[in-house]
Formats: structure tokens, C-alpha cells, sequence
């Protein structure tokens, strides 16, 4: 499906509306449950090393509350898949703000290209997922394991890094204390380019990314995608707006 936005841990004043307050209210309590158990061990580590190892035994327990996130939304949403989708892009577009106007100061400059990088990368993905699903369904998004698992892992994983660091800006933005290191955050940030370039790539072998360009050039290869991927944020930006031609 593509991450219901690359979120904080509480939900946007846009699902807030249209949900009902039941739904809002468990959102919440999960949303709370990730920033005690989840982001409070990652942006506390007290070195990169201690930020890995604790990434890697956090991740079985967020990827069940970030599942249980998007059962509900959809749940809900599921008559309207666009809607859905519309809620997605537009958590993109916030965090690309937030990136933009606060992850230099905080982060710095290479670290915050790196986060871009990571979400215009996803938000390729979820623009990709979200024409399969208004044309063909869900059933069109299905793929075969072990590809598909790979892929949902890869995705969660960028999720959950990206989330950190929104979350730990958008503190810092408020003028809210953060008790977050700041070496950490651009860590994840760093991380979550890697694991957006990582589901980039794997979604297309599972077969979830297959976009149609009959006005973009033919022959270019996984292995292209990658290299493309480590080029500047502006090429590798205008090289995935191909796939969205028509």
C-alpha cells in the first residue's frame, strides 16, 4: 500500500475529522505506544553502534503497531481508496516541509538531502501503489513471497526510521524539549534513504512497481535505478518523475 504517511505518533488534524473518535482515540493510544517503546530507546542510544542494535530489536514490535495503524485507517477508508491515498501524499508533503524548513539547523545539511532523497523515493512508491489500487483493486498488490515480505520490510523499516526523525523535528519545531540526540536522528535520517532506495528497488522485483511510460525511455535496468538513486536529490528526483508521465 505505501506507508500511510511517514508519520509522527498522532494522527493528522485530517484524520481527526473524518474518523470517528473511537478510531481516533486507539490511533492515539498506538501513537503513544511507539513513542514510549519504539523512538524513546532508538533517539536515546548512546552511540550508532547501541542505535543499530537497538533498531533491529525494536523493528518486530513497531512493524506490528504500524500494521495495526493502517488496518484501522483502511478499514475505514476502504471505499475510498483515493482518499486514502490523498491522505498519504499529503503526510509527504508535510514532512517535506518539515524537512526543508527544519532539518538544517538541527540535523544538518547532508543529513536532511538524505532524508529528501529517502521520501521522494517513497512517495514514488505510494504514486505507483496508489494507481494500481483505483484501477485493479487490492488484489493487484499482491505479489509472491519471499519478494513481497522483503519489500514490506524494507518499506516499515524506512517508516519507522523516518518517523523518529519526524517526530524529533517536529518537537524541536514546537519549542518542545527533545530529549532525542541530535547524532541519532541524522542517523536515521541517513538510514531511511537507504531503506526507501532499498524498497524502491525491491518493490519492482516483487512486481508491485510496474509502471506504465510509453513516452519515457525504454531499457533501464534495477541496477540503473540504483545508480540513479545515489546521484543528486534534483536528478534522481526528475529521473522518477518518468514513471509518472502519461
Amino acid at each position: 500500500m505505501g506507508p500511510m504517511g511517514p508519520a509522527a505518533t498522532a494522527p493528522s488534524d485530517e484524520l481527526r475529522r473524518i474518523l470517528p473518535p473511537a478510531l481516533v482515540v486507539a490511533l492515539e493510544r498506538i501513537g503513544d505506544q511507539i513513542g514510549e517503546e519504539i523512538f524513546e530507546p532508538l533517539l536515546q542510544a548512546v552511540s550508532v553502534e547501541q542505535l543499530a542494535r537497538t533498531f533491529e530489536r525494536v523493528f518486530p514490535k513497531f512493524r506490528d503497531y504500524y500494521a495495526s495503524t493502517i488496518f484501522i485507517v483502511w478499514g475505514w477508508l476502504q471505499e475510498d481508496p483515493q482518499r486514502f491515498s490523498a491522505l498519504t501524499i499529503q503526510s509527504f508533503q508535510e514532512s517535506e516541509q518539515l524537512i526543508r524548513s527544519h532539518g538544517p539547523r538541527w540535523i544538518g545539511q547532508d543529513a536532511s538531502l538524505n532524508a529528501l532523497h529517502g521520501l521522494a523515493t517513497i512517495t514514488r512508491i505510494a504514486k505507483a501503489a496508489a494507481v494500481i489500487l483505483d484501477k485493479q483493486g487490492t488484489a493487484s498488490l499482491r505479489a509472491n513471497e519471499p519478494e513481497a515480505e522483503a519489500w514490506a520490510n524494507a518499506l516499515i523499516a524506512y517508516v519507522m526510521a523516518f518517523s523518529a526523525v519526524r517526530a524529533s523535528l517536529g518537537a524541536l519545531s514546537d519549542g518542545r524539549t527533545a530529549s532525542a540526540k541530535l547524532e541519532n536522528v541524522a542517523a536515521l535520517a541517513n538510514w531511511s534513504k537507504n531503506y526507501a532506495v532499498n524498497a524502491y528497488h525491491l518493490a519492482k522485483i516483487a512486481g508491485l512497481l510496474k509502471p506504465v511510460r510509453p513516452a519515457a525511455p525504454v531499457g533501464r535496468s534495477d541496477e540503473e535505478d540504483l545508480v540513479l538513486a545515489e546521484a543528486g536529490l534534483e536528478s534522481y528526483a526528475a529521473g522518477l518523475a518518468q514513471d509518472d508521465r502519461p
